[in-house]
């Protein structure tokens, strides 16, 4: 049986599924279309899947091919997990994000989704994680999935290999980017490498799942915590009366054991403002409390509470104090909001009931879901609406934005990106950065 599973993949006779179709499933939909291998979606989002069998796409940086694929192959798309029976490969690139009012991980919609397997799987189908986990939780999922009709490594097959998407990146491909793999035994970690071999150069194999699940928490930890570090400089730089970017441009100078990282506003994407808190709490639960890596989260989260009340010292509180929000964005250039420090901002700029509106190139309009619950409209940047407003707070730096207009026309900017050290302006005495 596993004999004709190999030629069914290395002749790519095989169909996949893809489980959650966002910034993750989405791009890895597209390299299984580019290597002409059959490729199903699930989503529980009904309005994603109508917009892709409309022959559009919710997320920009896609390719067309996708959203022209599902457009011919309507039937290849639903919320129904009936759908994976068709496949021989099942990967799931679920959210894992972090539970309300608590720094604990939020696994239910991977567990969710493995209650809907275990109704569905058949023999020798391939599931394959691709979630940000913590050490163990590939396994844990494993045991939710199989019955006793099920034996790993025989009939049922099971493999883990982190994303490593970059949103907005037009450089990055599987090409130049090595992807990790591992798997249950090394039957599974044969079948895995058979099926990413299909767009990927270069395959690291990982011995045990454990090490694949951890070695993706570290590439976020190492950004975490160094972003961590540039934060709290930022705040000791202050007190100093220090120019915190000029300082660490004077550092990057060095050209060996230094890697320039820059402050912000805050964390934002999907990983990194949350995986120090999720190797946290595996720690925890096996005897040991991380302290170096919990203060990172804790440090990053804390920002944009910190660039509020440095706004607020410059800004005379009244009543109907109304700001302008630049960038929805959690980073530069790409329309992607997960965990975006402009929620937070958000978030604290309602609870001190001060009014807003945001302009951001990629969000015609706010995503209402998990991080927000609010309806607005992006505001067009021209003379008269930037004058409307007490401030201007650039939080993501687009290159899209026209900074002179908004510099000439603004009442203050706050710039908490350092955009306007870079930018020839003069005569503006309005821009304060924080």
């Amino acid at each position: 049986m596993i004999d004709k599973l190999i030629l069914k993949l290395n002749s790519k006779k095989f169909s996949v599924c893809v489980i959650g179709l966002g910034y993750v499933g989405l791009p890895l939909i597209s390299r299984f279309i580019k290597s002409k291998i059959k490729v199903y979606g699930i989503d529980n989002d009904k309005n994603k899947i109508n917009v892709l069998k409309s022959g559009n796409s919710y997320i920009g940086s896609i390719d067309k091919s996708v959203s022209q694929y599902f457009r011919k192959n309507k039937d290849y798309l639903s919320t129904n997990y009936n759908l994976i029976k068709k496949s021989d490969v099942i990967i799931i690139c679920l959210p894992t994000p972090l539970k309300k009012h608590s720094q604990k991980p939020d696994m239910s919609y991977i567990f969710n989704c493995a209650k809907n397997l275990k109704k569905n799987i058949k023999y020798n189908h391939i599931i394959i994680l691709e979630s940000t986990v913590y050490p163990g939780a590939t396994r844990m999922l494993a045991k939710k999935i199989i019955t006793k009709k099920f034996e790993i490594g025989k009939n049922l097959f099971i493999g883990y290999s982190p994303e490593r998407e970059n949103p907005g990146d037009k450089k990055f491909n599987y090409h130049n980017t090595p992807k990790v793999i591992s798997g249950y035994s090394k039957v599974c970690l044969n079948l895995v490498k058979l099926i990413y071999q299909n767009f990927v150069k270069k395959l690291i194999l990982a011995k045990q799942i454990e090490e694949a699940e951890l070695s993706k928490l570290i590439e976020n930890l190492y950004r975490a915590v160094n972003i961590g570090l540039v934060n709290e400089l930022k705040i000791i730089c202050k007190k100093l009366n220090i120019d915190v970017l000029n300082t660490i441009n004077i550092a990057s100078t060095k050209n060996f054991g230094f890697q320039k990282f820059l402050p912000g506003p805050g964390l934002g994407g999907h990983c990194i403002p949350i995986d120090p808190f999720y190797l946290s709490w595996i720690s925890n639960k096996n005897g040991y409390n991380p302290k170096f890596i919990k203060l990172a989260g804790i440090i990053n989260s804390k920002i944009p509470l910190w660039t509020f009340r440095q706004i607020m010292k410059k800004v005379k509180y009244k009543k109907n104090l109304k700001f302008l929000l630049l960038g929805l964005s959690y980073k530069k250039n790409v329309d992607d909001d997960r965990e975006s420090p402009t929620y937070e901002f958000i978030k604290i700029l309602n609870k001190n009931k001060i009014l807003y509106d945001y302009s951001d190139p990629f969000f015609q309009k706010t995503r209402q879901g998990r991080q927000n619950k609010e309806s607005k409209i992006s505001i067009k940047l021209n003379k008269i609406n930037l004058s409307k407003y007490d401030a201007t707070i650039l939080l993501t730096d687009h290159d899209k934005f026209d900074y002179k207009l908004i510099a000439k026309y603004s009442k203050l900017i706050f710039d908490t990106r350092s955009k306007y050290k870079n930018i020839n302006i003069k005569d503006y005495k309005n821009i304060i950065f924080c």
